[in-house]
């Protein structure tokens, strides 16, 4: 299996101070480009899946593939950001937020809802439910537990495009390499950055790191805190 692991394109929370931002930012026109540039490069790939978060940013960044590419668009409900939807910047602020529902998701992708297909725990009351933040635990084990869905959903030989969030990214690659490589020393990861590993005789290996060449050098973001 080829994994592209991918950063969503750069949202209003990435280009706002932590105490301004929201739980479900829409992608700024800095993004809006990134998402382009991304879905060019995409298109040069046999894709045999596609997968995202049900989280505004990543859906925008997904919607600009789409519109280059014939993929269907799988919705998974444990592919979000570390912590889950929740709004608040320190211990006194931070309260859980709704999330999307499906028939706001479907709004969203708009003429790319027909080729969407949504996990069914994604419910129009929200797919996070207003509940309390994971704890950095809980993402360590729904890292692993994505990993393992992957795993058992593809095989070798296939292509998979996983575009996601920084933190989840991170621990995907800690989860998949058995901690032979320190991705906390890596740098930061780029909005629409890509890193690709191969799955070869049951082993998981990095091909590349946090790759932006698909990007011009003015488009290059990715303040992750």
């Amino acid at each position: 299996m080829e994994l592209y692991l991918i950063r969503h394109a750069e949202s209003a929370n990435n280009a706002r101070p932590t105490y301004e931002r929201v739980e479900d930012p829409d992608i700024t026109a800095v993004g809006r480009l990134q998402a382009t540039h991304l879905a060019r490069w995409l298109e040069t790939l046999k894709i045999d899946g596609f997968i995202t978060s049900p989280f505004r940013r990543t859906l925008q960044t997904a919607a600009a593939v789409l519109d280059a590419t014939v993929h269907r668009l799988d919705v998974w409900h444990n592919v979000f950001e570390r912590g889950g939807c929740f709004r608040g910047y320190d211990e006194a602020t931070l309260a859980g937020a709704m999330g999307m529902g499906r028939a706001d998701i479907l709004k969203l992708m708009g003429g790319h809802a027909e080729r969407c297909l949504l996990d069914e725990t994604i419910l129009d009351t929200g797919w996070w439910g207003g509940k309390d933040r994971e704890t950095d635990e809980q993402a360590k084990r729904r890292a692993a537990e994505v990993c393992q869905r992957l795993q058992a959903r593809f095989c070798d030989g296939q292509v998979v495009v996983l575009l996601i969030h920084a933190d989840l990214k991170r621990l995907m690659l800690e989860a998949l390499l058995n901690d032979q490589v320190d991705v906390s020393q890596l740098g930061a990861l780029r909005n629409a950055g890509v890193s690709k590993v191969n799955r070869i005789d049951g082993r998981w290996q990095l091909d590349y790191f946090n790759s932006v060449t698909h990007l011009p050098a003015r488009l290059i973001t990715g303040n992750e805190h």
